[in-house]
């Protein structure tokens, strides 16, 4: 099979590209919800026509199994097809405003939900069906046109979706460019209405920068080093399997991978037994994992990484150069200051720390925000102390990865981790305006009539008279004590003024 597309587009074809896309939007066709559903149904059928097929360019790129690629890309893209589909309707109707009974009752205002305009999407090489169709499939959802840029280290999957994706999807809205940086930068000088990410933080400064020149609003889908955190009362064994689990998907090469491992002292020995019992597990007799590092730059990237660090290896450490397999890797003793322990290491590497839960929350705000934590634990309250002082993209107790997973839940990092969300009705409203709209009957004219000068200075409108229903003197335990403390009561009585 070759797929793999040689030619990149060049400089015409991705100006006549855009140019076509933003005619198209202001025409108003992608606004219909009845095309936004044609273009979701074709797309679920590329992946239902197309499926061998792009298993198989992901095999080539990334040495992939069939069951992992269907595990993570197909599911997931076809998941969320279904569910936009389910839901596009609600999601896409006007809502009602009002926190009053009268403004309620008469439906003077409401929120118009109108697509963003012509958007970009910029995918990561790790999952290259899923990294770009979840974020199409919501900008189709919203009525977007849009240009989707897989990564260039994918030349397999990349060449197929440049083959398909014109084949089924309507070509006056949606097209795919491929390029390296030379390209992705040419996009990046044009004017788009939001720009949405996925890959590493240095690339999304770039991005962020690009996107500063045009006020451009910008999804970043970043990395992070997500800490697995092991408690004391831990389930030892279901806590190293699930690690073990993080390190062999797609070769540890995810953002929601376990980055490194913080364990109570007291469990350290058992828990780091039972991680490499796993490891051996997993590999069945195979001396590496299946999936392949993505090409030699990364794989000689992790083999430095296990050369340059102090702790010690307890297994693994080593690699096929030729295959760009890896042996899953456990470093233990590893230091806070570690030279591993400098960058997101993106790959079945896996440093183990001692130190209770608070030591590691502690440490774990001083390295910045993660996309993920993942707590170990059957103790209710150090759960809770964990949350309560550490912030990160999300968490899963007791396992890993599931809460990415979770059907209408957010989907986001935060601080360096990235910023913005998608998913389900998350990612619908990442590329909607939420537009308010304010009918204003003609009898409203003498209910605000007040607001026009000359204005009376001995006599406050009506409207304007707020109360406040909190007494002065409230303290802090007031508050606490209060089920509702600062409330407003604004009496803007419309029929008296009338």
């Amino acid at each position: 099979m070759s797929t793999a597309y040689k030619e990149y587009d060049i400089t015409e074809q991705i100006h006549d590209l855009h140019e076509r896309l933003v005619n198209t939007f202001q025409s108003g066709k992608t606004k219909d919800v009845a095309w936004r559903k044609w273009q979701l149904k074709q797309l679920w059928w590329m992946l239902e026509d197309n499926q061998k097929e792009l298993m198989a360019a992901m095999k080539l790129d990334l040495n992939r199994s069939s069951i992992e690629s269907m595990i993570t890309d197909f599911a997931g893209a076809r998941k969320d097809i279904l569910y936009h589909l389910q839901h596009i309707d609600r999601w896409a109707s006007d809502e009602p405003l009002g926190d009053t009974f009268i403004a309620r009752y008469l439906g003077l205002a409401h929120i118009r939900k109108e697509p963003l305009g012509v958007v970009l999407i910029i995918g990561a090489w790790n999952f290259p069906l899923l990294l770009v169709l979840q974020p199409l499939i919501a900008a189709i959802a919203a009525g977007c046109c849009a240009i989707i840029k897989p990564s260039e280290l994918i030349p397999n999957s990349q060449g197929l979706l440049k083959q398909l994706i014109p084949k089924y999807l309507d070509e006056s809205a949606i097209g795919l460019v491929c390029g390296g940086v030379p390209e992705t930068t040419l996009l990046l000088g044009l004017r788009f209405h939001h720009i949405f990410f996925t890959g590493s933080a240095p690339v999304g400064r770039i991005v962020s920068a690009a996107a500063a020149k045009h006020m451009t609003p910008v999804t970043l889908e970043l990395g992070g080093q997500c800490p697995a955190i092991i408690c004391r009362s831990a389930d030892i064994d279901r806590a190293a399997k699930c690690v073990a689990y993080s390190k062999f998907l797609n070769s540890g090469q995810i953002c929601l991978s376990v980055n490194h491992i913080f364990v109570d002292p007291t469990i350290y020995d058992k828990f780091t037994e039972r991680l490499k019992y796993w490891i051996n597990e997993f590999l069945d007799g195979q001396p590496t994992i299946d999936t392949a590092i993505v090409n030699q730059n990364h794989f000689d990237r992790l083999l430095n990484l296990i050369h340059d660090t102090d702790g010690r290896i307890f297994c693994g450490g080593s690699g096929n150069p030729e295959t760009r397999r890896m042996e899953p890797t456990v470093i233990l003793d590893v230091d806070i200051n570690d030279s591993i322990m400098k960058e997101e290491i993106f790959g079945p590497i896996c440093p183990v720390l001692k130190g209770d839960f608070r030591s590691a929350y502690n440490a774990t705000k001083l390295k910045g925000q993660p996309l993920a934590i993942y707590i170990f634990s059957n103790d209710k309250r150090e759960v809770e102390e964990i949350l309560e002082n550490s912030n990160s993209g999300g968490v899963t107790v007791n396992d890993v990865i599931l809460h990415a997973g979770t059907s209408g839940a957010p989907f986001g990092g935060v601080g360096s981790s990235g910023h913005g969300y998608y998913h389900g009705p998350y990612g619908f409203n990442s590329f909607t305006h939420l537009r308010t709209i304010m009918n204003a009957p003609s009898w409203l004219e003498r209910a605000l009539r007040f607001r026009y000068p000359p204005f009376n200075a001995t006599e406050t409108p009506k409207a304007l008279k707020l109360k406040a229903n909190f007494k002065r003197g409230e303290g802090i335990d007031d508050q606490r004590r209060k089920s509702s403390s600062a409330i407003v009561d604004i009496r803007c009585d419309i029929n008296a003024e009338m």
